[in-house]
């Protein structure tokens, strides 16, 4: 990714640019590749991944800005700055909210951002999609791309279509719409770079893999960055099931995220699970219609918002007509009937 990652840096470095966005499936090495470039540019940062506050809440939110805002208070100065701000309290370089409201993250990112006018400090959050758990923080983004100039934004996300609905993408009522960004999207490993990324893996470790097995494995994750290095690292385990347990385990894990994403779709939920039986299988959307026909009938408009809610939140995608699921484990996991 070495051309994404001199992008990044080139931005993060370049005192003109306010907001970066990150987009790619699940697993596609966002995370990564922000880590590398904000430890490359060594630029001060506070860093939110918000994989980490689930289950989602406000309340888990609040407590992983707490502890994120903590590991920032290394400064002294800052540290005393921030105790007048009321609805928090620092005992000592930790940082607790009081008062869970939006204009308190407003004040202490206004405050922290008034006094790096000369060094921006990088805001990074990852999966910003989540945000929207969080009602108004699109605003406190739009006020600090406004007007606090200390602070830079990086918004990165695997539910692209969530992603731009913070974004404010198409809605003029959106607090960021029309706010100019540098996107970088980040696909899938070609055939001969995911080939490249597992024999150099290999040989910094000191393993000798065969050709045919990762190829196979090339063959089976599909690009997928995140899963070649499960697979990789469980290789160098001395696992001589590696690639088995990568896939079994890997289908278990996208099982759960998809029961996630249904927990709250108990009524649709059949509906759901049918529409990614078919989708194992590239198909149209009247051959997704006829399958559902099997189990209930459904009209035209609510079949396109399930697929709409699917592709929304990265689960499938839509080329050439056909709509396809995007992760092959996931598909792995339909066929193993993990998911139910």
């Amino acid at each position: 990714m070495e051309k994404e990652l001199e992008t990044l840096k080139k931005e993060l470095l370049d005192p003109s640019t306010r907001m970066i966005v990150i987009k790619g499936l699940r697993r596609t090495g966002k995370s990564s590749l922000m880590r590398v470039a904000l430890n490359e540019t060594k630029l001060p940062n506070i860093f939110i991944d918000l994989r980490l506050s689930f289950p989602f809440s406000p309340d888990s939110i609040y407590q992983y800005f707490s502890m994120e805002l903590s590991k920032f208070l290394k400064d002294r100065t800052m540290n005393k700055i921030l105790s007048k701000i009321k609805g928090i309290e620092i005992s000592g370089l930790k940082l607790e909210f009081k008062e869970r409201k939006i204009n308190v993250i407003a004040e202490i990112l206004e405050e922290i951002g008034k006094r790096s006018e000369h060094e921006q400090i990088v805001l990074a959050i990852d999966e910003a999609q989540d945000l929207r758990y969080l009602k108004g923080f699109d605003k406190i983004l739009a006020h600090i791309y406004d007007y606090v100039k200390g602070i830079k934004l990086v918004l990165a996300g695997s539910e692209v279509g969530l992603l731009d609905r913070v974004l404010g993408i198409g809605n003029p009522k959106a607090p960021l719409f029309g706010r100019a960004f540098t996107e970088i999207n980040l696909k899938k490993l070609s055939k001969e770079k995911s080939v490249e990324f597992l024999k150099a893996g290999f040989e910094q470790v000191g393993i000798k893999v065969e050709d045919e097995e990762i190829n196979k494995a090339v063959s089976i994750l599909d690009g997928i960055i995140g899963w070649l290095t499960f697979y990789g690292y469980l290789k160098t385990r001395g696992y001589s099931d590696a690639l088995e347990r990568s896939i079994d385990e890997g289908s278990r894990l996208v099982a759960e995220e998809f029961k996630n994403f249904l927990n709250s779709r108990q009524i649709a939920r059949r509906r759901y699970i049918e529409i990614m039986k078919t989708l194992v299988r590239p198909s149209r959307w009247s051959e997704v219609k006829r399958s559902l026909r099997i189990i209930t009938d459904v009209s035209d408009k609510q079949l396109s918002n399930y697929l709409k809610e699917l592709t929304y939140y990265g689960f499938i995608e839509k080329s050439n007509d056909l709509y396809f699921i995007t992760d092959p484990l996931l598909i792995e996991a339909i066929r193993r009937d993990y998911v139910r």
